[in-house]
C-alpha cells in the first residue's frame, strides 16, 4: 500500500463509501491518523476484530491478515473479503477472499468510478478503546509515547526496535508525516540504530532532512552499540532513544503472565550515557516528566545523541486469549 503510493486513491474510495479503514503496523501512514473514519491501529484490540470481523464486506490492501494483523488468528470474517494484493503468494494466505492481484495504486483507481457514494458512519471504537485502556492504570506508558511523538518533528522518520515502547507504537503511534518503521514482521532485535543510521546517510549525502529517531530497549541496543561510532564518524542527525528497563521486558512480562514468574529475562548492560559520551557523543539520562524537553533539545541539535530512559513499562492486556 505504501510502496504503490497509494494514499490518495484510498482516502477517496474510503470517503466514497464511508468506510472506516485500519490501518496495519506496517501500514502506518497509508490513512490519515485523526480522519473522521480512521480507526488507527489497534489491531491488538478485541473491539477493533469485531468491526472488521462484522463487516458485511470487508477489502483488504496489501496485508495478508497475519498473526499481528488477525489479533493472533482470531479474526473470523462473517461477510465477503475481498483482498488486493501484489504478492501472489499472500493472497489467500489466511482467508477465502475475492483475490485480486493488483498493484494497489491501479486497483484502487479502478475501483472508485464503481462504487456509490455512501453516508459516512463510524463505530464508537477508539472511546471503547480508550475505556478499556483507561481501566488498566496505564497512563505512564501512554504519556511517554505521547511525549515521544510531540517532541519529534511531523515529518520525521522513526525506527523501533523490538521493546515494550515499540509495542504500544503499533497500535497507539500517530506516524503524522513521517514514516513509522519497525521489525515486527521479523522480530529482530537490534534492528532501530544501525536501521536509522541507513536512513540518515548515503554514500552521497543525507537521504532525509533533518533528524532520524531510532528507539529501543536496553536488551536490543546492546545488538548496535558498536554503530555508535559509524554515527560519530558521519556525524549523522540520529537521536536514540534507549528504554533502560533493565532486562527483556517484554519476555520479562510474557514469562510472569504466563508461568508467575521470569526466568533469564535480566541483563548486565553498560552505563549508556558514559559509553555514548566516550565516543564524543552527547547523551543525557532523562525521565518520564522530562522526556519530551530533552528528547526535543537532542533531536534539534546537529549530529548524534543518546537518550536514555531507566522505566519500567507494561503492556495493555491481550484481548485474544479468550476467543481462540
Amino acid at each position: 500500500m505504501l510502496r504503490s503510493g497509494a494514499q490518495a486513491e484510498l482516502l477517496t474510495l474510503a470517503e466514497k463509501i464511508g468506510a472506516p479503514v485500519v490501518t496495519t503496523f506496517g501500514g502506518k501512514g497509508a490513512f490519515p491518523w485523526h480522519h473522521k473514519l480512521s480507526l488507527q491501529s489497534w489491531l491488538e484490540d478485541w473491539h477493533t476484530t469485531e468491526v472488521l470481523q462484522d463487516a458485511d464486506v470487508l477489502v483488504v490492501i496489501g496485508s495478508g491478515l497475519g498473526e499481528l494483523s488477525s489479533n493472533y488468528h482470531t479474526f473470523r470474517p462473517a461477510g465477503r473479503v475481498i483482498q488486493i494484493e501484489a504478492d501472489l503468494g499472500k493472497l489467500e494466505s489466511n482467508h477465502s477472499a475475492l483475490g485480486i492481484h493488483a498493484d494497489a495504486r491501479g486497483a484502487l483507481r479502478a475501483l472508485i468510478p464503481l462504487v456509490e457514494q455512501q453516508d459516512a458512519v463510524v463505530p464508537e471504537l477508539l472511546a471503547k478503546v480508550r475505556q478499556r485502556l483507561d481501566g488498566q492504570n496505564l497512563t505512564v506508558e501512554r504519556d511517554i509515547l505521547a511525549s515521544v511523538r510531540e517532541a519529534l518533528p511531523d515529518n520525521a522518520p522513526s525506527f523501533w526496535d523490538m521493546t515494550i515502547l515499540a509495542y504500544w507504537a503499533w497500535s497507539a503511534w500517530d506516524p503524522r508525516d513521517g514514516a513509522m518503521h519497525s521489525a515486527q514482521g521479523a522480530g529482530g532485535l537490534g534492528y532501530a540504530f544501525p536501521a536509522a543510521l541507513g536512513a540518515a546517510s548515503t554514500a552521497d549525502g543525507p537521504v532525509v532532512d533533518g533528524p532520524v529517531l531510532a528507539v529501543s530497549g536496553d536488551g536490543g541496543a546492546m545488538y548496535g552499540l558498536s554503530e555508535l561510532a559509524t554515527a560519530k564518524q558521519h556525524n549523522l542527525n540520529v537521536t536514540w532513544l534507549i528504554v533502560d528497563d533493565g532486562g527483556y521486558g517484554i519476555l520479562r512480562e510474557y514469562m510472569t503472565e504466563a508461568f508467575g514468574a521470569a526466568s533469564g529475562t535480566e541483563l548486565a548492560r553498560p552505563d549508556f550515557v558514559a559509553l555514548a559520551e566516550s565516543f564524543g557523543i552527547p547523551a543525557v539520562k532523562t525521565s518520564p516528566e522530562r522526556l519530551r524537553t530533552d528528547l526535543a533539545d537532542a533531536l534539534a541539535a546537529a549530529g548524534p545523541r543518546v537518550v536514555v530512559l531507566p522505566v519500567l513499562l507494561r503492556m495493555f492486556a491481550p484481548t485474544h486469549l479468550e476467543h481462540r
